[in-house]
């Protein structure tokens, strides 16, 4: 696809032509290369949980007695808690959605 445009200079006016674009959708997946990208957003995904995890543990076990360690300790648990979750499912799905991609790229190219 070729793309055109006017572009006006301070002596007239000029059509310009974007042949890169032309060029760049032609370029097809590497199908390693989006496994292994796949790969990373599982492991971000994954880190991500345990992260929370560990810092749940300290915020859990730190030394505070109270009504406002336990309202800090709920709303820490529950709302960090929920994006993280959200965090780790979305990054799990889109690197599930990259390995079927590239699986479906290496049948279309053999």
């Amino acid at each position: 696809m070729r793309r055109c445009s006017v572009e006006v200079f301070s002596g007239g006016w000029d059509r310009v032509c974007d042949d890169e674009m032309e060029d760049t959708m032609k370029k097809g997946m590497i199908p390693e290369a989006v496994e292994q990208m796949a790969q990373q957003i599982q492991d971000a995904g994954e880190e991500t949980r345990q992260i929370f995890q560990q810092i749940q543990g300290r915020v859990e076990g730190f030394d505070w007695t109270g009504e406002d360690r336990d309202r800090f300790v709920s709303e820490f648990s529950d709302a960090l808690g929920q994006l993280t979750q959200q965090v780790a499912d979305q990054a799990g799905e889109l690197s599930q959605r990259a390995t079927q991609n590239a699986a479906a790229q290496r049948e279309a190219s053999s």
